[in-house]
C-alpha cells in the first residue's frame, strides 16, 4: 500500500453539498476506514490555491500528513508546493489529469494517482439525444464510458508539454479541427 495502515489523511474538497463531490467523499471515508488511515480533517478550499495551501501548511504545522485525497483536484500542485515550502518529502497527493498537476508529479516523483471523469463526457448526453431524435438506437441500458485511473505506469502518455496548465489531458478534444489552439495550446 502506498499508505500504510494507521496512516494520516487530510481530506480537500472544494463545496459542500454537491451530489458527485459529497458521494466521492464518503466513498473516500470508508475506504481510509478500511483501510485502517485516519483522516486528520476534512476541510473545504473552495477551489482556491491560496486557501489549498494555507490549509495544507497550517496541518503541517500539527504534524505529519501521510496522503493528500482530493474530491476534485483542480489545486492539488498548491497542496504539492505547500509541502515543498515547507521542505517536507510530498507524500501521496491525489490530483486530476490537468497539466500542471501531471507535470509535477512526473518532475517531483511523489507518489500520485489521477482518478479522472474526463470532459469529454458532458458530450454523451447531446450524442444521446440526437441519436434518439434520428430514430437511431444509443448503447443501454447504460452507456459506461471510460473512466481511467493516471497512475505512475502510464503517466507520461497524458503529458502534453504543448498545453497550457489547466488544460485536462481528458478533454477529448484531440480530434477537433480547433485542437490545440483553441485550448491554449501550440502545434
Amino acid at each position: 500500500a502506498n499508505v500504510p495502515a494507521g496512516g494520516k489523511v487530510l481530506m480537500l474538497r472544494i463545496l459542500p453539498g454537491v451530489d458527485v463531490l459529497e458521494t466521492r467523499a464518503s466513498g473516500a471515508r470508508n475506504m481510509f476506514k478500511e483501510a485502517g488511515l485516519t483522516v486528520l480533517g476534512e476541510e473545504f478550499t473552495d477551489g482556491d490555491n491560496a486557501k489549498t495551501k494555507s490549509i495544507v501548511e497550517d496541518y503541517l504545522q500539527r504534524g505529519t500528513i501521510d496522503a493528500v485525497w482530493m474530491d476534485a483536484g483542480a489545486t492539488a500542485v498548491a497542496a504539492v508546493e505547500a509541502f515543498e515550502d515547507q521542505g517536507v518529502d510530498v507524500p501521496v497527493v491525489t490530483g486530476e489529469d490537468q497539466q500542471d498537476y501531471l507535470q509535477k508529479w512526473r518532475d517531483l516523483g511523489f507518489k500520485g494517482i489521477a482518478p479522472t471523469y474526463p470532459s469529454y463526457q458532458w458530450r454523451t448526453a447531446i450524442i444521446a439525444a440526437v441519436q434518439t431524435l434520428k430514430g437511431e438506437p444509443v448503447p443501454g441500458p447504460e452507456w459506461v464510458l471510460p473512466q481511467p485511473a493516471i497512475t505512475q505506469d502510464v503517466l507520461d502518455q497524458y503529458i502534453n508539454e504543448k498545453m497550457p496548465p489547466l488544460h485536462y489531458a481528458m478533454c477529448g478534444c484531440e480530434d477537433m479541427s480547433t485542437y490545440p489552439n483553441a485550448w491554449g495550446g501550440t502545434e
